[in-house]
């Protein structure tokens, strides 16, 4: 009978070590489930946070390159602009020349000048300037006429000021304007570029 009970004592510690190890193996698959495989899913999150960030990053990138290589074109259309700009503004004033060109266009339109006042120079740092008014009368197509030769003039020159009378018991309109001619341009110091 001794043998029966050790066989039993035996059998039952069988089954113990048995459901030990079961109850390891079940304990094992819960620590991996909820710790390891936690852990795994919060790093896989990360990551995909980590790739999503930098694909927007990449994306980012490529529109900034192609800003920059618009803005680079832009530049290159800017300076030849400028240069093309430079190249219709004299050294010195030269306004004897401009004086005939204007002469020139308004006989040739049917405008009378009559009086040249040459103004002030001011010398900027990228250019100078210098301001002449210019008195003349003229019917209607002359005057427009005479606008339309001078946007033809290579050189530089803007109208700052213009008044046109426009008389009651003629068709003859006094014209009485201030011109700017440019000269002298020069590229701006480095430091000074906006």
């Amino acid at each position: 009978m001794a043998a029966i009970a050790n066989d039993r004592k035996l059998m039952v510690l069988g089954w113990l070590f048995h459901l030990g190890g079961l109850a390891t193996l079940v304990l094992g698959a819960f620590v991996y489930q909820f710790i390891v495989s936690g852990v795994l899913t919060h790093q896989q999150s990360a990551n995909a946070t980590a790739i999503a960030e930098l694909e927007v990053l990449l994306e980012t990138e490529r529109h900034t390159e192609r800003e920059f290589a618009s803005l680079q074109e832009e530049l290159v259309r800017l300076e030849a602009s400028a240069e093309a700009a430079r190249q219709r503004i004299p050294e010195s004033p030269q306004e004897s020349d401009f004086l005939a060109q204007i002469s020139e266009a308004a006989i040739e339109k049917g405008l009378s000048i009559q009086n040249f006042t040459r103004g002030e120079v001011t010398v900027l740092e990228t250019h100078s300037q210098l301001q002449i008014r210019l008195q003349g009368a003229g019917d209607y197509a002359s005057v427009c006429g005479f606008f339309e030769k001078m946007k033809t003039f290579s050189r530089v020159a803007t109208v700052n000021h213009l008044n046109l009378q426009i008389p009651a018991n003629s068709e003859i309109y006094p014209l009485d304007m201030t011109l700017t001619l440019y000269f002298g341009a020069r590229a701006p110091q480095e430091g000074n570029r906006g």
